[in-house]
């Protein structure tokens, strides 16, 4: 049995339908959606992270730039002070942010027990570890290649929720 021969017309038209569907660039001067356009992706710089964190209603300070230093924002979240910084940064585009808080024991360090963040490693994605006299805990997201704002604003509460449960089982 010999195969049908294929459409070929209707085979380009399909394809045509799908990349545009896709968002695809297509020959013929067709461009790819921009990052932080119409589209959803943002793009992986200090200042999206930063307007996208004030759009979901966090309180955000971009920090002063420092040659020496990767770029930070404070940011407050209710009762919680944040700090954020980027790493990686190339040409401003960034492939991680990395969200800190602490709590500060120096006027007591025999309270200190590094047991708590050692279970709480053990239980959580967040990492705890005990500094100079302060529990801290960090949570980074990889943002290389952009971010969706929805992305952005789960991973907050997510790290906001341990925020509040790891400081619910310190001394």
């Amino acid at each position: 049995m010999k195969p049908k021969p294929v459409n070929k017309v209707l085979l380009s038209a399909a394809a045509l339908l799908l990349t545009s569907a896709l968002g695809v660039a297509s020959a013929g001067g067709a461009a790819a959606p921009t990052v932080g356009g119409t589209g959803q992706v943002q793009a992986a710089t200090p200042s999206s992270v930063a307007a996208a964190l004030r759009e979901a209603g966090y309180k955000v300070t971009v920090n002063p730039a420092n040659p020496d230093e990767d770029p930070s924002l404070s940011v407050t979240a209710g009762d919680y002070d944040i700090d954020m910084w980027f790493s990686n940064c190339k040409n401003n585009v960034c492939t991680r942010v990395t969200a800190s808080s602490y709590w500060d024991y120096s006027d007591d360090e025999d309270s200190i027990d590094a047991d708590i963040a050692n279970e709480w490693n053990s239980n959580y994605y967040t990492q705890a570890y005990v500094y100079e006299g302060s529990y801290y805990l960090d949570a980074t997201m990889i943002i290389a290649g952009g971010y969706t704002k929805t992305a952005l604003k789960a991973w907050m509460t997510e790290y906001l929720d341990d925020v509040k449960a790891f400081e619910g089982e310190l001394p």
